[in-house]
C-alpha cells in the first residue's frame, strides 16, 4: 500500500542521499557542521500524551535548568547559523511554545539566511508567534493526533478545550500564510495509538477542512514510553490500512496525505535494518540544560550528553568530532535505542556510502 502519491516530499527518507558529503566524512570518522540542529527551548509541557517519548525529562526532578534564557537561547543560535547549520527546529523535550521568545529567535534565525522549523502542540501559539512562523518558518508540524476534542482529552490528559485552541491556531496560521503568500508548509500531525487508531480518516477530513497542505500520519513508539526496546503496541493494523486508505481519497492538488510506514515493522513496530549507529551527527541536539546530546532519541539522558553549549556555544567546536565523539558513536548500543529517528539514513550509509550497493559515482 502506497504511503504517499508524490515520491518528491519531506517524508520521504531517500532524501537522505542529499547528505552524502556528511555521510562520507562520518564514515571517514570527520564529523562535520550539522545539516540540522534540534533545540529544545525547555524541558517542560502542558500535555500528558499517552506516547511521549519524554516522560523521563518532564517527570523527573533532576533538571533545575528547564528552560534556555533568551539571551542564551539567541547566541546559540547565532553560532549554530555561522557555524554552517543549514535549518533549526524547535521541538523536544516539551512544549517549545512554552519560551516566551521563539518569535524573536525565528526573526533572527530567518533574518540570518537559515530555515526554521516547529514541532508543537499548537495550543500556546500567540499571534505574535503566528507572524513570525507564517514570515520566517519553512515548516510547521502541529500534533493534534485525534478528531474530536473527547479522544484527544483522554490520550493527552488533558481539557478538550485545548483540542479547540490547537485548532484555532492552526486556522489562524494557514489564514495568514494564504493572506501574505509565505512559503511555509503547514501539517497536521497524527501519531497512531491503539486509541485513536479509528479516528485517521475523521481527522484526515478535519485538516483538510482546516486547509493545512498535509496530515502526517505514523505510528507512535511504545518502546519511547516503555523503555523496553522488546515492547510493542498491540495496533489494529487492519483498521489503520484501511483508514488511511480511504484518507488518500481526501487528496487534491492543494492537500496531500503522508502514511509512514516504511520505518516500521508490518506489525507498525519497532524495525532495524542497520547493524550500526552512523548518522547522529547529521543534527545536533541541544538541550535547555545547556547540554548537547549524541542522538536526539535519547535527549534528556546524561550518558548521552557529549558536551555542553552554555554558557559558550562556541564550545561545541572543542568536542564536535572529537575521539570522545567518535568513541561514544561505535559504542551505541543498538538494543538500547528506541524506534530510530534515523534509521533509513543508518541502512544509506551501510548500503550506499560503505557497500556501494547503488554504484554512487555513476549517474
Amino acid at each position: 500500500m502506497k504511503e504517499w502519491s508524490d515520491p518528491f516530499n519531506s517524508f520521504n527518507s531517500m532524501k537522505g542521499l542529499l547528505y552524502r558529503k556528511w555521510m562520507e566524512a562520518i564514515v571517514e570518522g570527520r564529523f562535520l557542521p550539522p545539516v540540522e540542529a534540534s533545540i529544545d527551548p525547555v524541558f517542560n509541557c502542558n500535555l500528558d500524551c499517552v506516547w511521549c517519548n519524554s516522560h523521563g525529562i518532564l517527570k523527573t526532578n533532576q533538571y533545575e535548568t528547564r528552560k534556555i534564557s533568551g539571551e542564551h537561547l539567541f547566541n546559540l543560535c547565532r553560532f549554530l547559523i555561522e557555524w554552517g547549520v543549514k535549518g533549526i527546529c524547535f521541538a523536544g523535550g516539551g512544549e517549545p511554545f512554552l519560551h516566551p521568545d521563539l518569535a524573536e529567535a525565528t526573526e533572527m534565525i530567518g533574518k540570518m539566511g537559515a530555515d526554521t522549523a516547529f514541532l508543537t502542540n499548537g495550543t500556546l501559539i500567540t499571534d505574535k508567534d503566528v507572524e513570525a512562523i507564517v514570515k520566517y518558518g519553512r515548516w510547521i508540524g502541529i500534533s493534534i493526533d485525534s478528531s474530536t476534542r473527547e479522544n484527544y482529552a483522554d490520550l493527552k490528559k488533558v481539557d478538550p478545550e485545548l483540542f479547540d485552541a490547537a485548532v484555532e491556531n492552526l486556522r489562524k496560521l494557514v489564514k495568514r500564510r494564504n493572506e501574505t503568500g509565505s512559503h511555509l508548509e503547514i501539517s497536521y500531525k497524527y501519531l497512531i495509538h491503539p486509541d485513536n487508531a479509528d479516528h485517521i480518516y475523521e481527522a484526515t477530513r478535519l485538516a483538510k477542512d482546516i486547509g493545512v497542505d498535509y496530515i502526517h500520519i505514523r505510528p507512535a513508539a511504545a518502546e519511547n514510553v516503555l523503555g523496553d526496546e522488546h515492547c510493542h503496541f498491540d495496533f489494529p493494523v487492519d483498521v489503520v490500512n484501511d483508514q488511511i486508505r480511504k484518507a488518500f481519497d481526501l487528496e487534491d492538488d492543494n492537500f496531500k496525505v503522508f502514511g509512514i510506514r516504511h520505518k516500521f515493522s508490518p506489525s507498525m513496530n519497532l524495525k532495524r535494518n542497520f547493524t550500526r549507529c552512523f548518522a547522529p551527527p547529521l543534527l545536533i541536539n541541544c538541550g535547555p540544560d545547556g547540554k548537547v546530546y549524541l542522538c536526539v532519541d535519547h535527549r534528556g539522558k546524561e550518558s548521552y550528553a557529549i558536551g555542553s553549549h552554555y554558557p559558550n556555544p562556541a564550545e561545541i567546536l572543542n568536542f564536535w568530532g572529537s575521539e570522545k565523539h567518535i568513541e561514544m558513536m561505535k559504542c551505541v548500543n543498538l538494543d538500547r535505542c528506541p524506534r530510530c529517528t534515523f534509521g533509513i539514513y543508518n541502512e544509506i550509509i551501510e548500503k550506499v556510502i560503505i557497500e556501494d550497493k547503488m554504484c554512487k559515482n555513476f549517474p
